[in-house]
């Protein structure tokens, strides 16, 4: 009988996972080749994962953020077969892994006048973005000419230095700045702005006040938000 785990996606982020095959007897690992992974779009349609091997015998299990963008909202079935190395002999095809993936769009926030806080979480190591919309008294979307988003620890230390750009660097770009400034705020479509945090940055576990700060059309700077920025620490030690 395969493993029935249930993951998460969240729409226009890259998404991988990883599943280990084991004898149910012995619980060792078994060897896996010839590898298909499915995930039901609707009633008439799957959509292939990009399943692979890994170094470790492991099963990887990815799908990159255009493909995820592609994904309806909702609970969808998905199923991984391969071929499973059972002795030195015995080899069958089977099915390895089911369940259902929840498939969510990722946070659009509209910041409210009255709050006073509003909290982001960040897994360290990984990509972060949400997308932030301002608007004006009849509900249209503003845009703004610019923007930055600083965060500092409980001794004031600048940890997090966010900056705008008016197209979006390249992970290669990033990867050059500074380290508390590996990110982007750049226009978005639909919205006021898109906050990204690359997964380079090395930003430390732990718990820091942010704001974010626009320019409008203008050139006035009004507080877009401010709140508590939690970084979560990563389990794994390094990416696999």
């Amino acid at each position: 009988m395969p493993t029935t785990v249930n993951y998460s996606i969240t729409r226009g982020l890259p998404w991988d996972r990883q599943i280990c095959v084991k004898s149910r007897r012995t619980h060792w690992r078994l060897k896996v080749t010839d590898l298909n992974a499915y995930i039901q779009v609707d009633d008439n349609h799957k959509k292939e994962i990009y399943a692979t091997v890994m170094g470790n015998n492991n099963i990887l299990l990815s799908l990159n953020a255009d493909e995820t963008l592609d994904l309806p909202e909702g609970y969808l079935s998905y199923d991984v077969w391969a071929t499973v190395q059972i002795n030195n002999r015995t080899s069958v095809y089977q099915p390895v892994a089911k369940g259902r993936i929840h498939v969510s769009t990722y946070n659009s926030i509209t910041p409210l006048e009255d709050d006073d806080a509003m909290e982001l979480r960040y897994t360290q190591r990984t990509d972060y973005r949400r997308t932030f919309s301002w608007k004006d008294e009849d509900g249209d979307v503003l845009a703004v000419q610019s923007a930055f988003m600083q965060a500092k620890d409980a001794d004031g230390n600048l940890v997090l230095d966010i900056r705008w750009y008016n197209t979006p660097p390249s992970e290669a770009t990033i990867a050059e700045l500074p380290e508390s400034r590996r990110g982007y705020l750049a226009p978005s479509a639909g919205a006021t702005l898109e906050l990204h945090i690359s997964n380079l940055n090395t930003i430390a576990a732990g718990s820091y006040t942010y704001d974010l700060f626009v320019k409008d059309s203008v050139g006035d700077w009004d507080q877009l938000v401010k709140g508590t920025f939690v970084v979560e620490e990563a389990v794994s030690v390094e990416p696999v």
